[in-house]
């Protein structure tokens, strides 16, 4: 690592695995745990990063720390045109909420003015930042007339502008739902019958009109910012970075959820894992993603068809396990999180050779037994890194993601688990034994216990009469068998 390192650029967290290959025992003879991204560009200046879900900016901030000081050394670039470089070739964010663009607006504007020796507070090229929660203000018709307005007389223009508009329209009318899930590229046609930069300086000309009423100004304003948004949409990365909204299929509400079920049917059961697909759907071929993601899709039975897809369709580079109270601001098992770094690019056979020395493997570690955030982090730059072929886990019960190769016989050869022992309905339809006269009606029902006892969750009674009930408590097959309760 500091071999690899710059000044003002500390690759704390980067791993590196030994290998066999080659000879001698010097550095040769390590390699980064990740492998080589051959789909990146060979110059800093050609690499487009993206975050999709920026919220106020973190990571965009930690990119432009690093970059500038890379470029300042590849290219022999001052701190000052650097930073510009920076802003204006590689770094690019989207956010639902228009509080939040601001927010990260200012925090890459700030960390630019206070970069040493960068010139301070000074005008910085445009940001490329973007709301992809912005939705039309007006009907269709009113939002359809701004093009008279923007083209100024210009019949052919303003009919192009039309049609430009006309698609801003249905593309963003949902946009506050969707956000950077909104892509331009499902459209018949492109989006725009000009180029997008020209398209915004007319809706810029359109808002700056003295002719205009606060109404039209009003709209073409954010129609400027929806052209943007869908640029920046259209567009693909080499790599993307973001910690992706989390909200269970339940709690979505029916457009979502309809939207996630039409497009991302694999990975439909969360927000989370929809916009693991979506971030893919960003990247270049060879293009690499690396997301926080919550820990739980890649074990659970309704996650298969994702897990399968993924591993035979994207390159699994990285995979740290966090675990719980891997985050300072969120306490307690609330969320438990991974991170993960794989490519838009189809696996390595296991017989192939690649740059990165290590074909058709996938690394990881879990430092989820680590209690405090100190210790994760520690953890994340020093503990053991182990390696598996990919495509072994396409052979594990249910593909479930391991972080090493399964041998010998499988515990569900000898039991079955059942998903808790509920009713579906408690209220309506469980009792405390000592309120009902005992009765063939009522029925013992085990429950589980807060805390580890020898005797306890014999306090309940079901409702047999209803068939209805019975068919609805989960884990009802364990009935009158041994086995073990666990809370």
């Amino acid at each position: 690592r500091r071999a690899a390192a710059l000044p003002g650029v500390p690759l704390d967290y980067l791993r590196f695995v030994r290998t066999d290959e080659g000879e001698g025992t010097g550095p040769a003879r390590w390699r980064p745990a990740a492998g080589a991204f051959d789909g990146w560009p060979e110059q800093l200046g050609d690499l487009k990063v993206l975050d999709p879900c920026c919220g106020s900016g973190h990571f965009l901030v930690a990119a432009l720390a690093m970059l500038v000081p890379m470029r300042m050394a590849s290219e022999g670039l001052t701190a000052r045109a650097a930073v510009d470089a920076v802003l204006r070739d590689n770094l690019h964010g989207l956010e639902q909420d228009p509080r939040c663009v601001e927010l990260a607006a200012f925090a890459l504007a700030l960390a630019a003015w206070c970069w040493p020796d960068a010139g301070g507070y000074r005008p910085l090229p445009t940001l490329n930042v973007a709301c992809s929660g912005l939705a039309p203000n007006a009907a269709k018709e009113e939002w359809s007339a701004l093009a008279e307005q923007a083209t100024t007389g210009d019949a052919v223009l303003s009919e192009q502008l039309r049609g430009s508009l006309d698609a801003l329209h249905d593309l963003f009318r949902q946009a506050p739902r969707l956000g950077s899930l909104i892509d331009p590229r499902t459209l018949k046609e492109d989006l725009f019958q000009g180029d997008y930069e020209a398209v915004q300086e007319l809706f810029a000309a359109a808002a700056a009109s003295e002719r205009a009423t606060f109404e039209q100004t009003e709209r073409a304003v954010a129609a400027q910012g929806m052209a943007r948004a869908a640029e920046l949409l259209a567009h693909s990365y080499h790599l993307v970075v973001t910690n992706v909204p989390y909200l269970a299929r339940g709690k979505q509400d029916a457009l979502l959820r309809a939207f996630c079920e039409r497009r991302y049917d694999a990975a439909k059961q969360d927000l989370a894992t929809v916009f693991l697909e979506r971030c893919l759907e960003l990247c270049t071929e060879g293009g690499t993603v690396s997301l926080v993601l919550p820990q739980n899709w890649l074990f659970l039975s309704s996650y298969r068809k994702l897990r399968t897809k993924l591993l035979k369709t994207a390159t699994w580079r990285l995979l740290a396990r966090l675990g719980p109270g891997a985050f300072e601001t969120i306490s307690g098992e609330v969320v438990k999180a991974i991170l993960l770094t794989a490519s838009r690019s189809a696996p390595v056979s296991p017989t192939c050779s690649t740059r990165s020395g290590f074909p058709g493997h996938m690394y990881g570690m879990d430092v989820s037994h680590f209690r405090m955030v100190e210790e994760k982090s520690r953890a994340l730059s020093a503990e053991e890194i182990n390696g598996v072929a990919q495509s072994t886990q396409l052979s594990n019960p249910e593909s479930r993601i391991l972080l090493e190769e399964v041998s010998g016989e499988l515990l569900e050869e000898y039991t079955d688990a059942y998903q808790g022992v509920s009713t579906g309905d408690n209220f309506a339809r469980r009792r405390l034994f000592w309120e009902q006269p005992h009765s063939d009606r009522w029925r013992y029902f085990q429950s589980t216990v807060s805390d580890t006892i020898c005797y306890g969750g014999m306090h309940s009674v079901i409702d047999a009469n209803s068939l209805e009930a019975m068919a609805a408590v989960r884990g009802a097959r364990a009935w009158n068998r041994y086995g073990l309760a666990i809370g």
